[in-house]
């Protein structure tokens, strides 16, 4: 699907259960100070919101689909801290996927709260090494070591192509959007959007 702005990016949590996915996004939030102020399942309709309120984070949870659960998030730039948070949580893979039109691209990768690889063409959105290490991103997907180097070697340039061939070797779906084009009613190629849950946080 074609995106509405250039920066995209989700949460992918290896699960096949999207209430784990909830539950884990609940207690990670509470414990960096946010209150849950609704979660509406599918069909519900959104509250009326008091514009005045402020530090209102909002979050799309998806159902599961090829065994991933995937979480958007209002605010792109706490984003970076969440993967291995919720995967402390929940116990199990996470995988922060993101993509800035074709400028730059890149991952990290968490298992039971470790960082275990990261890679990004724009070293500026990673702290810590860009590694890289098709060995380790083989024992989480369906992708051979060859595969991982050529997307890391294609660099800058395909920044969201190469993303979008990396989801599809970890068979991850909606890979191509994020909370701000789902909010504005953008679903098309989204699978299973009618499933999604909707969570709002209020900071405390």
């Amino acid at each position: 699907m074609a995106a509405m702005h250039d920066f995209v990016n989700a949460i992918h949590i290896r699960t096949n259960e999207q209430g784990d996915a909830l539950d884990a996004v609940t207690e990670v939030l509470a414990r960096a100070g946010y209150d849950p102020a609704a979660i509406l399942e599918p069909g519900d309709d959104p509250p009326i919101e008091d514009p005045t309120k402020a530090r209102v984070r909002h979050f799309l949870v998806s159902p599961p689909n090829n065994g991933w659960v995937s979480i958007f998030d209002e605010n792109f730039v706490e984003i970076f801290d969440l993967a291995p948070r919720l995967s402390a949580e929940i116990k199990c893979p996470a995988l922060l996927l993101w993509s800035q039109g074709n400028r730059s691209w890149g991952y990290q990768l968490a298992d039971e709260g470790r960082t275990i690889d990261q890679y990004a063409t724009d070293l500026n959105y990673l702290d810590g090494p860009s590694a890289g290490r098709p060995e380790v991103l083989c024992e989480y997907s369906k992708g051979t070591v060859e595969q991982f180097r050529l997307l890391f070697e294609a660099g800058k340039g395909v920044a969201r192509g190469s993303m979008k061939i990396f989801a599809k070797l970890f068979e991850i779906e909606n890979c191509e959007t994020d909370y701000e084009n789902l909010a504005a009613g953008d679903h098309a190629g989204v699978e299973r959007f009618d499933e999604f849950v909707q969570m709002t946080f209020v900071k405390r």
